[in-house]
């Protein structure tokens, strides 16, 4: 009986329990047009954990180069290299982690350089906020 009491305890506080919200799994659009499209999740951007960015881009576009540098203070700037993604024409992706400072909101800046054959150069610079895990 003691057994079943305490199984039946234990079953209400786990029902009770708060849970962490899925902000985790969420995906923050940063950029889109018709030749490019940025993306991070997860969305939060938690400091000290990993981070995944993917682009897309349209036929003849490349990324010539990807930077994250911070724009609250200086963090130094953590230069990105992105991969073709397998199996996936024109689809880039990379992971990252960024460093905690003193700032738990910390506002930061992903500068991408694309270039086109013929269209030449394009400049992004993209802002997102960085947050303290929970």
């Amino acid at each position: 009986m003691r057994f079943f009491v305490l199984a039946f305890y234990l079953f209400c506080l786990a029902a009770c329990s708060e849970q962490k919200p899925q902000l985790q799994s969420e995906v923050l659009q940063l950029h889109q047009d018709q030749n490019v499209s940025v993306s991070l999740s997860p969305a939060d951007a938690p400091v000290e954990e990993i981070l995944n960015w993917t682009i897309e881009l349209s036929d003849g576009w490349k990324i010539k180069q990807a930077e994250v540098t911070g724009l609250s203070m200086s963090m130094g700037t953590i230069p990105l290299v992105f991969k073709a993604v397998a199996g996936q024409s024109q689809l880039y992706s990379t992971e990252m982690v960024l460093g905690a400072c003193s700032q738990p909101r910390m506002q930061w800046q992903l500068q991408l350089t694309l270039l086109h054959a013929t269209e030449g150069e394009k400049l992004l610079l993209l802002p997102f906020y960085s947050s303290w895990p929970d």
